[in-house]
C-alpha cells in the first residue's frame, strides 16, 4: 500500500460569509394580509363576477335556442349537420367567455397586489405575507389595505 501526503495548502482563503449571516445586518419588518378577506370586498371583483354571470346567462340562453333548432330538424342529416355546427360555435363563444374573465381577472389581481405592495411599502414593510399561511407574528395590514381597494 502506497501512502500519500496531503498538500496543505498555506494560504488562508477568506472566510465565506453564509446567507444567515449576511441576513443578520437586514431587519425584517414583516406584514401580513387577509387577501381572501381583501377580494371578496372589492368591487372590481363583485363586478367582474356580475359581468362573468351575465355573460354565462347569455351563453346558455344562446346554446338553448340552438338546441331548439336542432330538435326542430325532421332530416336526420341536417340535423346532425346543425348539431355539430353550434357544438363548434358553443366551444368558441364558451372559450372567448372564459377567456375574457381570466384577463379581467388578472388585471384586478394586478390592481390589488400592487395597491398592497404600495401599501406595505408606505409602512415600511420589506415583506408581505397571506395571513392564511402564518401562524404567528407579522402585522395585519388588512384594514389599511382594505379602505384602499375598491
Amino acid at each position: 500500500m502506497v501512502k500519500t501526503k496531503a498538500k496543505t495548502n498555506t494560504k488562508s482563503a477568506p472566510a465565506k460569509t453564509s446567507s444567515s449571516q449576511s441576513n443578520s445586518n437586514c431587519s425584517w419588518k414583516i406584514a401580513v394580509v387577509d387577501i381572501m378577506s381583501i377580494v371578496n370586498g372589492s368591487q372590481d371583483v363583485a363586478t367582474l363576477r356580475q359581468n362573468h354571470a351575465v355573460r354565462s346567462q347569455e351563453l346558455s340562453q344562446w346554446l338553448q335556442l340552438a338546441q331548439n333548432e336542432v330538435n326542430n330538424q325532421t332530416d336526420q342529416q341536417a340535423k346532425q349537420s346543425l348539431f355539430q355546427k353550434y357544438n363548434a360555435e358553443f366551444a368558441q363563444r364558451r372559450n372567448a367567455v372564459n377567456q375574457m374573465y381570466q384577463q379581467e381577472l388578472a388585471s384586478v389581481d394586478q390592481s390589488i397586489t400592487k395597491i398592497i405592495m404600495d401599501e406595505a411599502k408606505k409602512l415600511g414593510y420589506n415583506m408581505v405575507l397571506t395571513k392564511n399561511v402564518v401562524v404567528c407574528g407579522g402585522d395585519d395590514i388588512t384594514e389599511e389595505v382594505r379602505k384602499l381597494i375598491k
